[in-house]
């Protein structure tokens, strides 16, 4: 009996990984699957030539979690759904077709209405950011303002990055 439960316990399939912690801001996690998403959909662009393009979503996904969490303080108007929507469709032009768009949707873990809210905050950042930092400034001041923001925000919240690089 003994060696019949042994042999069942080592036919066992080993357990498989299914997503796995990259980051920590704050108390919130970032997952490899957001790392992930945000490439699939071009929700960050890596720059050409970019040594390890995970690292760059990882730190841009890391100061989009730092930015989330005070305009989520200050609450800026929400976007309207119509604009949320076109956006959402021209994701889904990219991708060519409805098909390729499901089973990129797929492939990353995520569904229509999870990339409808990742949208609808990234309407909401770039809101605040403009009544903030004043939308008429040049641009090189506007992102340099936002630069150091987001740096004294990273100083004042604890992040442990567990990603080892490529």
């Amino acid at each position: 009996m003994l060696a019949v439960l042994l042999a069942l316990a080592l036919q066992q399939p080993a357990a498989t990984v299914i997503d796995r912690i990259v980051a920590v801001v704050g108390s919130d996690p970032i997952m490899l699957s957001d790392v992930t998403a945000a490439t699939e959909f071009h929700l960050v662009q890596p720059p050409a030539g970019t040594a390890d393009p995970t690292a760059y979503v990882l730190d841009q996904l890391i100061r989009r979690a730092l930015m989330l969490e005070e305009v989520d303080r200050f609450q800026p108007p929400m976007p309207a759904e119509s604009e949320i929507t076109v956006r959402v469709n021209e994701l889904e032009q990219r991708a060519g077709s409805a098909a390729a768009f499901q089973r990129a949707l797929e492939v990353t873990g995520m569904t229509r209405d999870q990339l409808r809210h990742y949208i609808r905050d990234d309407l909401r950042i770039r809101t605040y950011l403009l009544q903030r930092f004043g939308a008429n400034r040049p641009p090189s001041e506007f992102n340099a303002a936002i630069d150091a923001w987001v740096a004294d925000l990273r100083r004042r919240t604890q992040i442990t990055v567990l990603y080892q690089g490529s």
